[in-house]
């Protein structure tokens, strides 16, 4: 009998089964990961799953357990030891009996909530999105059911479908869970039905009407209470909104307020700071809920490199706030899969070096001033700091002088660019220096950092400074110019006013002493803005991790709690992160000091150090492999975030020729895409590896044959691919030009925009949708190398009634600015072009007399903080990732309008782009 065919007596019954069954599997799987292993304990666990499984007649269940309890009995058995193969043999029954009970829920009748999933109107394929929404519940809770029905998802093409979701399932974790799905708008949980009843009669009412006999009655709903995280932000959103009352109120009156009504509006302001601090606190979570996740995993990383490797955790009782933590599994997954591979070494080598054979890895947390501290120490082999100087001198990111007095905390900072890995060979694993760009990027988003320390043959430690929680902020409220400006309170060390300061000068700077050397004063508004006027009658010293300045200000209006709203879309300003509505109704910017400070000192000049940056570097770096017909073809490593081995594919009824299915990579749902088929190429006949990949806001997955490894590249070594080996229409070619490598002989570069366009294809918004007025009479020029992509903007620019002009790469644009045509009102233009990509003819573009006063856009398929920072570092106008029409249409409205305040009112986020 297998377990879905078991007739309980009572729910009771089975509850009690499933939460004993549970806990034993719980602690067989953490005893075969510890060291020493609980011997007795385990065995006793066994033994007692056999029984129970044996009372219910459960065969395949008692055979399992019967043959590990007797792999673990001692008795009589002097020679018996605890060895990798019987671990093996713990952690394999573990899963299958897990599984056993994960397949009971297909038959169970248990109340389900119906969830509501809104679809985004530009979504291309809503019925592979329902069936990805319900892959990625399924695979959490199985006996998740979907209305329209599955068979049906093939050909549906409306808005608004349903999941009934088994209610063990937590509201929390069916978001975390949905976040991993393309083009959902909004998913909302309706009420709880019945399956047997609503199934009975014959139709189910998610909303709760008459038609479901099954709704759960009040005692039910009573006995288990669940607030989502959507919740909490709501009670903390209204709260935060009823001390802003208090504070306007507190400013109105001021002095004022007879004692009767100062005392009411301090006990009211008490009361909402006490239940504030409640929700906060039901908002934070241990982080041991994903520490324990992961001795798991790295026994298994260990097993497949055929090395040994310990993970001990510390500090798991350290509380972080759920949407933080939500987001930090895949960085911290990433960084210990990297100490696995890159820094842990295998015994032989560790055994000479004179280490012990079992490499250690300690996840530690420790809470510190608002911020909780993350650290991932290894005993590895360290950073070979040496071969990262080489590679950056042979890849051109440094020159040999620069790479030799480079310190170790700048060599660090390559570590996080895409395409950077000091691996010697590329594994399925890592060394393609895809992984850790990835956890830079989260940093960036949540306002965190990341810092590295090694030593060669000693280990290599990774510290990430997360903030406890994203919702409230205690700020120091002070006046800028024209701006009112939030900073951080444990980021402030003294004020003075500046008369006092004892300003002197270091380097031609202003400068106020301190212990070690003087410190550079920057005025805030100029930081801002360089063009607008302040008096700086203070000197506010901030300190943030490494970062240090003095910062002069108008005026300072003191310490205040604040509600802090992130404000998307702001890639330009990475220093702001997020707004505060004040008591007194004014609106204060949020600064990060670690991202305003180093951005106002040097960013803004390092494009003219930066060897990358420099004009015709015009260079990439390649991911080089093989299909089924032996030929190389390459994409551009900021594209990929890693290679895996082949993972199982699941196929949906009525998907597009070109897909093999989908696959789940960590509780994401990826389509994977067969470049075989898309170029006509033979089936393989052994299986190769996946390449995933992340742009156009995408991430997707590409079997190939063979990965070889990485090159460096310039793109004027890009040539238009001869026709012989292109399509004939222009239409379906699927190739972006051909590089004739000194090494490896001919690479093709695949048009990968235009075979997504032709799984995929955008949807476009009508004109009246757009949201902007007409801009007839001006004129456009784009500049990309793609035929579908350039066919693609002139379509989402059609609403604005403006005249493009398309050019098939960068250098045919330039060579029209070089013969004197009449020149466009804006730019737009891809980043990656042969012969000049988009980064240097911006470039070109913004320092010639002719062109510096024209806008420019870029219009890219790669994503990502570095790709913000560089377009910054250009001085392009603004960035927009591909391929959203409507942000594209509004985006270069905004930069064609005359007046800021005008392109404000169409481009909300345009207000930030300098």
């Amino acid at each position: 009998m297998r377990f879905h065919e078991v007739k309980w007596d009572s729910d009771e019954e089975r509850s009690l089964f499933l939460e004993e069954a549970t806990e034993l599997l719980n602690a067989l799987e953490q005893g075969a990961l510890d060291t020493p292993p609980p011997l007795d304990a385990m065995f006793r666990a066994a033994h007692t799953l056999k029984g129970s499984g044996g009372m219910l007649g459960l065969t395949e269940w008692v055979e399992r357990a019967h043959h590990l309890e007797d792999a673990m009995d001692r008795r009589g058995r002097p020679d018996w030891r605890w060895t990798p193969q019987l671990q093996q043999l713990v952690l394999d029954t573990v899963d299958a009996l897990r599984a056993e009970l994960e397949g009971r829920a297909v038959a169970v009748e248990k109340p389900l909530v119906w969830w509501e999933l809104e679809w985004s109107p530009q979504c291309a394929m809503p019925g592979v999105r329902a069936y990805q929404a319900w892959q990625v519940i399924h695979d959490l809770a199985p006996g998740t059911v979907s209305d329209p029905p599955l068979e049906r998802l093939s050909d549906w093409t409306g808005t608004v479908s349903r999941l009934g979701i088994p209610s063990t399932l937590s509201e929390e974790a069916v978001r975390a869970a949905l976040m991993m799905v393309d083009d959902l708008a909004n998913a909302k949980a309706l009420d709880v039905v019945d399956v047997s009843d609503a199934q009975s009669a014959g139709e189910v009412s998610p909303d709760g009407g008459d038609t479901a006999k099954g709704v759960t009655s009040p005692e039910r709903r009573e006995a288990t209470i669940r607030i989502g995280a959507e919740t909490l932000e709501r009670i903390l959103e209204g709260l935060g909104e009823l001390l802003l009352d208090h504070g306007q109120l507190d400013h109105l009156w001021g002095s004022q307020a007879d004692p009767t009504t100062k005392g009411v509006l301090d006990h009211l302001r008490r009361r909402a700071l006490d239940l504030q601090d409640l929700t906060l606190r039901a908002r934070m979570l241990p982080l041991d809920t994903l520490f324990k996740q992961y001795p798991r995993a790295v026994h298994d990383i260990a097993r497949k490199l055929n090395k040994k490797i310990r993970l001990e955790t510390s500090g798991g009782e350290t509380e972080l706030d759920r949407l933080v933590m939500d987001r930090l599994h895949e960085p911290l997954l990433h960084l210990l899969r990297n100490a696995c591979d890159h820094g842990i070494e295998d015994p032989g080598t560790r055994t000479r070096a004179g280490k012990p054979e079992t490499g250690t890895i300690r996840l530690s947390a420790e809470a510190s001033q608002g911020h909780v501290h993350v650290r991932i120490v290894d005993d590895g082999r360290g950073i070979d700091w040496g071969r990262l100087r080489d590679k950056a001198v042979r890849q051109g990111w440094l020159s040999a002088d620069e790479a030799q007095r480079a310190t170790e905390d700048q060599l660090s900072e390559l570590l996080f660019r895409p395409g950077v890995s000091t691996a010697e060979q590329i594994t399925d694993l890592s060394g393609r220096g895809v992984g850790l760009d990835v956890v830079r990027a989260f940093l960036d988003e949540i306002h965190g950092t990341i810092t590295v320390e090694s030593q060669p043959g000693q280990g290599t430690t990774f510290h990430l400074e997360l903030p406890m929680t994203m919702a409230i902020m205690t700020a120091l409220i002070v006046e800028a110019g024209p701006w009112t400006v939030g900073l951080p309170i444990l980021t402030v060390e003294r004020i003075e006013e500046a008369a006092q300061a004892a300003l002197g000068s270091a380097l031609g700077r202003p400068a106020v002493p301190d212990q070690e050397a003087p410190l550079p004063v920057y005025p805030l508004a100029a930081l801002l803005d360089a063009t607008v006027s302040h008096e700086d009658h203070y000197v506010v010293r901030v300190k943030d991790g490494r970062t240090q300045a003095a910062l002069a200000v108008d005026e300072v209006r003191g310490q205040q709690e604040v509600v802090v709203k992130p404000v998307a879309g702001l890639t330009m300003t990475p220093w702001l992160s997020g707004v505060a509505l004040l008591g007194d109704g004014r609106l204060a910017l949020m600064v990060d000091v670690r991202r305003l400070v180093p951005t106002a000192i040097g960013e803004r000049e390092r494009v003219h150090d930066d060897p990358v940056l420099r004009a015709g570097s015009n260079q990439m770096e390649l991911l080089v492999f093989q299909l089924s017909d032996g030929q190389r073809y390459g994409i551009n490593v900021y594209k990929t975030r890693e290679v895996l081995p082949g993972a199982d594919v699941t196929e949906v009824p009525g998907q597009h020729p070109w897909l093999d299915g989908f696959l789940r990579l960590r509780g994401q749902t990826v389509p994977v895409v067969s470049l075989h088929r898309a170029l006509g190429l033979p089936q393989p006949e052994t299986a190769g590896v996946i390449v995933i990949t992340e742009f156009n806001h995408t991430v997707q997955a590409f079997p190939v044959d063979q990965v070889e490894r990485m090159v460096r590249v310039s793109w004027d070594q890009v040539e238009p691919l001869p026709a012989v080996l292109d399509a004939a229409d222009a239409d379906h070619r699927r190739f972006t030009g051909l590089i004739d490598h000194a090494e490896l002989g001919p690479i093709q570069l695949i048009d990968f925009e235009q075979i997504l366009a032709q799984v995929a294809p955008p949807a476009y918004p009508a004109p009246d949708q757009v949201g902007v007025p007409s801009m007839g009479g001006q004129m456009i020029w784009l500049a990309d190398d793609s035929r579908v992509a350039r066919q693609q903007v002139e379509k989402a620019l059609e609403p604005l009634g403006v005249t493009v002009r398309s050019f098939g790469d960068g250098q045919e644009l330039w060579a029209a600015v070089e013969s004197g045509e009449p020149l466009p009102q804006l730019f737009v233009l891809d980043v990656e072009m042969p012969q000049l990509d988009g980064y240097t003819l911006t470039q070109k573009l913004k320092h010639d007399p002719r062109t510096a006063s024209f806008p420019v856009l870029l219009h890219t398929s790669l994503s990502g903080h570095w790709h913000a920072d560089r377009a910054q570092q250009v001085e392009a106008d603004a960035i927009v990732t591909k391929f959203d029409p409507a942000r594209l249409a509004r985006t270069a409205a905004g930069l064609l309008l005359p007046h800021p305040t005008e392109a404000e009112r169409y481009v909300p986020a345009f207000a930030g782009a300098k």
